[in-house]
């Protein structure tokens, strides 16, 4: 199910592990990670404190603390001797071992260290302190005081012991942990009566935002929770703010401290004025700052400083939100000011609105590489695949000389829009780590996991979005599509319905056109699908009123799948192909790569199985060209199908097993499941009865541990025809009467339904039961000739052609399998083509044109052989033996007969065996061997019985050939007197 723009890319921050408890300065790598501490963690920062003490340098020296942080995760530390060469090579290696990224590579314990350190204060061999993966550092120098520095880090290691035993415990205990401070910044009100000065008001919010940092010591109201919030108090940005207005906002916000203030231009200057008001004590502090357009960034750092140092926060937090403190790198105040805009209407969802100011800002800043970043993030929520490559390209050309975090920033958007899935959960994993109030870092991990199908994952960073900013229309769509994805459809229908109230509060079109369209997926989920019909198509009315071209391609793809389910395929056609063109003309590659799979899906439920493979295989090669194996999963499974149709099945067995290979591998059962199934029917059609019913079982069990009722009936019927060829008449009937019984209240119109309503009509044939065929059967020819699908008409015009057969009826059978051969050359389903011809030389054998129908017997038995079709070739054998004896070729039908019993008992097709032994016993009789005869119309009559006592098979004996055979087997199995 496609649910159309996922919202993955935007949001406001949030965290899993709480607080980072002091400064971040001496953390090791696996601290900056989150990974689990030990007192190797303690050397490392031991390592740092030493490195300064000695060089009075930091080694991963970087803009911010974050930064920082970063580097030591990736980065070896400068050796400490190129700041200084009088240091002593053993006292280098120490550090440097101290400082290993690897917390293997370091000393394992504190005692190790120290050993170290007094082999050198002691003149111990100090030069056989050897690290052969550190490089020899530093020569000689006499160092009366380094018994004092090892003093010191002997006391900081210990120190670090015991630190972190409370860091962890605090991390453990209250990992959620609320804020001490939350934050809302106001838009800044146009004091100037300029109306071109409009865009500074939200801009000087926005930037300020990021500028005063977060962390879980403070949270800063997300900017579009707090326009909600705004709209909904109708507080606009020319609106003078007093103090009622300051309390409804913090009330409605969950704000404790506000910053709001105006701005206002004199000539080349302007003046801000802000203020910082608690609403805990009443307290306000003001500010101003006043600077050119050009200083307007260096304004907004001094104000964001300013408004750190008032929020009553110790000095250790403050330089956490200094290290946390981010600004995008240009010199452009006109670039910044469309980068702050088009960042403003991503989280607003109006990414065809953003994409147009973020180029402005392209545009302005030819090597403004976070706006390219940017950029690329809408044009990918949109599906311009083609376009957001080349943006998240140059974003990282142009990154080189950017700060730490917003290369890393860019890196992680580049490896997510490259669909290098696995590289950006590890980049955003460790920058959600880094940044845990990052509400935008969070829900697009949460879609990362989304997209691998990791769902308890995604869940847990959506929830950490809703939590921090309830209003956030992209998180409850994509806790939607979670719950939707994880079998509850009803529970996703509450959330795309909370989505969809929130965007028609703010007036927000696409999240309307989103919500709409995610609803459409639930009802369908709900089995509604007039309800989800009218959904997708309002939808689809509102992308198309925006212009929102890929929303447009996806809402087309599923109504087409609706009218598929109601029989509506001229529209059906009509929705792929435009959905199709859309794609093509964005360069949507992941959206053709879908769509051609399901215009190949089209074609094949209409037996025109060679166009769908030119559709298949076109998909194949994009998916392969994407790298997307899951993808190229269901293209191998689909060209096995389509070859399957043709009667091709050795490598149909082929692709269904290729295609197994990677689902395993991906381990998804609901994709391992279809192409166990596959393997299983394909194995049934070869005769190898004994893997398909292993195979069909094994679908079974997943079908029902996945909670998939309608793939489920599918399996039961499936076997269900396994248990028709061996005879076992009453299994048959009780397993397809179960798959219809399903189908009909799932309400089905696709092929399965055809296939299932005419298998139920020809299992009831086959008992005896022909009279309450006839309404089974015409429901699937109806449904077969509604789905335009020529092998389904032929093979339910066959069934047709039994009943009348069964009965007597040569004439009439004779009539419907003319028929059914009529459609079958419509088809390239060779089995359906060789089915019409075998059921036409029954009936003239009946007629006694026995001649006739061997001629057109001996290729058919041939090409039923080399298709590897055991089930029918058993059939044209045993109708070959049976035209032979009427024209009295014994010589050549006794070894027919004998080769066709061998088989048949090996793959325990009952009902054939019987028909077999009679013949013989036949032959035997005729010959004058009545002893041997004898014990052959016994074996026949020991089947057929066998075959009567099943439940639901009573009548079966009352079908005109095998009341024949019974009867003359009883007559002739009798002793002479």
């Amino acid at each position: 199910m496609d649910f159309g723009l996922a919202r993955t890319l935007q949001g406001d921050g949030m965290t899993q592990t709480g607080a980072l408890v002091g400064t971040m300065d001496y953390m090791s790598p696996e601290q900056a990670l989150a990974k689990e501490l030990d007192q190797r963690s303690d050397i490392f920062s031991a390592g740092l404190i030493f490195y300064e003490l000695l060089s009075g340098q930091v080694p991963y020296k970087a803009d911010s603390a974050l930064a920082s942080l970063i580097r030591r995760t990736q980065e070896r530390a400068k050796p400490i001797s190129e700041h200084d060469s009088t240091i002593p090579q053993p006292v280098s290696n120490i550090v440097s071992k101290c400082l290993e990224r690897e917390p293997a590579a370091r000393y394992q314990t504190a005692k190790e260290l120290l050993a170290d350190l007094e082999a050198w204060h002691g003149k111990r061999a100090a030069g056989a302190i050897a690290f052969p993966s550190v490089r020899p550092w530093g020569q000689t120098i006499p160092w009366q005081w380094i018994g004092g520095v090892a003093a010191v880090l002997v006391l900081s290691v210990a120190g670090f012991l015991f630190r972190d035993k409370l860091r962890v415990a605090s991390k453990s205990s209250s990992p959620m942990a609320n804020p001490e401070v939350t934050l809302a910044i106001l838009p800044f009100r146009n004091a100037s009566q300029d109306p071109s000065l409009d865009w500074y008001g939200p801009t000087l919010a926005d930037m300020l935002s990021t500028d005063v940092g977060q962390s879980a010591h403070l949270r800063s109201v997300s900017p579009d929770r707090l326009h909600q919030k705004l709209h909904d108090l109708r507080i606009g940005t020319d609106t003078v703010v007093d103090p009622t207005i300051l309390q409804r906002v913090g009330e409605s916000s969950n704000a404790d401290t506000i910053v709001w203030g105006q701005y206002a231009k004199f000539g080349d200057q302007i003046r801000i004025d802000a203020n910082v008001q608690s609403l805990k004590s009443g307290r306000i502090t003001a500010l101003k700052a006043e600077t050119t357009e050009k200083g307007l960034p260096g304004a907004i750092d001094t104000l964001a400083d300013s408004i750190r140092k008032n929020l009553a926060l110790s000095t250790d937090f403050i330089k956490e939100l200094q290290a946390q403190a981010f600004k995008p790198s240009t010199n452009s105040i006109e670039a910044l000011r469309d980068y702050n805009q088009g960042v403003q209407l991503m989280r607003q969802g109006k990414n065809l609105e953003a994409i147009k100011v973020l180029q402005s800002a392209t545009n302005e800043d030819g090597q403004f590489a976070l706006a390219y970043s940017k950029l690329s993030e809408a044009q990918a929520a949109l599906g311009y695949d083609n376009n957001a490559d080349q943006a998240s390209r140059k974003a990282v050309d142009f990154s080189n000389n950017s700060p730490a975090r917003e290369r890393y920033l860019i890196l992680a958007n580049r490896a997510r829009v490259a669909h290098d899935n696995a590289k950006a959960i590890e980049y955003y994993e460790d920058l959600a780590k880094s940044s845990p109030e990052d509400l935008d870092v969070q829900l697009t991990l949460g879609g990362l996991y989304e997209t691998t199908s990791v769902l308890d994952k995604a869940r847990e960073h959506y929830a950490i979005v809703l939590q921090r900013d309830p209003q956030s229309m992209d998180a409850h769509l994509a806790m939607g599509r979670v719950e939707a994805m994880g079998g509850n459809p009803q529970r996703a229908l509450e959330f795309f319905e909370r989505a969809r109230s929130i965007a028609i509060q703010t007036d927000n079109q696409e999240e309307q056109g989103a919500s709409l369209h995610a609803m459409g997926v639930a009802y369908n989920l709900l089995n509604k699908p007039d309800e989800a019909l009218r959904n997708f198509q309002d939808g689809l009315a509102i992308r198309r009123r925006i212009g929102q071209k890929r929303g447009m391609a996806v809402s087309l793809n599923e109504i087409a799948k609706i009218q598929a389910q109601l029989g509506n395929t001229k529209a059906e056609l009509a929705s792929y192909n435009e959905a199709l063109q859309i794609r093509r003309d964005i360069g949507d590659k992941r959206g053709v790569g879908g769509t051609l799979l399901d215009l190949g899906n089209f074609y094949d439920d209409q037996g025109d199985h060679d166009k769908a493979l030119t559709f298949y295989k076109e998909s194949l090669q994009i998916e392969r060209d994407i790298g997307d194996e899951s993808m190229q999963a269901i293209c191998l499974s689909n060209i096995g199908s389509a070859r399957f149709s043709k009667g091709e099945y050795e490598d149909a067995l082929t692709y269904f097993q290729q295609a197994l290979q990677l689902r395993e591998k991906a381990k998804v059962p609901t994709d391992i499941v279809e192409s166990v199934h596959n393997i299983a029917e394909t194995s049934a059609k070869m005769g190898q009865y004994d893997q398909a019913v292993a195979q069909y079982m094994r679908a079974l069990d997943l079908r029902r541990t996945i909670s998939d009722p309608r793939g489920a009936a599918i399996e039961a019927y499936s076997l269900g025809t396994l248990f028709q060829h061996q005879g076992r008449l009453g299994a048959a009937l009780n397993s397809k009467e179960e798959a219809l019984k399903t189908f009909t209240e799932l309400k089905d119109r696709t092929f399965w339904m055809a296939e299932i309503l005419g298998g139920y009509g020809d299992v009831l044939i086959q008992a005896g039961r022909g009279d309450e065929a006839p309404k089974y059967l015409g429901d699937a020819l109806s449904l077969s000739r509604e789905l335009k699908n020529d092998g389904m008409v032929a093979q339910t015009l066959g069934f047709v052609g039994d009943a009348s057969f069964y009965r007597g009826d040569l004439k009439s059978a004779r009539t419907s399998y003319e028929r059914a051969a009529q459609a079958a050359e419509h088809t390239t389903e060779t089995d359906k083509k060789l089915i019409a011809q075998l059921d036409l030389a029954k009936v003239a054998i009946q007629e006694g044109r026995g001649k006739e129908a061997i001629a057109s017997l001996k290729p058919l038995c041939q090409k039923a052989e080399a298709l590897g079709l055991k089930y029918l070739a058993v059939q044209c054998s045993l109708s070959m033996s049976e035209a032979m004896i009427q024209v009295k070729d014994y010589a050549h039908a006794k070894p027919e007969l004998e080769r066709l019993m061998l088989t048949s008992d090996k793959l325990g097709l009952q009902p054939s065996s019987a028909g077999a032994h009679y013949a013989l016993a036949t032959i035997l009789r005729v010959s004058g061997n009545s002893a041997e005869a004898q014990d052959q119309y016994r074996q026949a009559l020991r089947l057929l019985d066998a075959i009567s006592k099943e439940k639901g098979a009573e009548r079966v004996l009352q079908r005109s050939d095998l009341s024949t055979i019974y009867n003359e087997s009883t007559r002739w199995s009798r002793p002479s007197k």
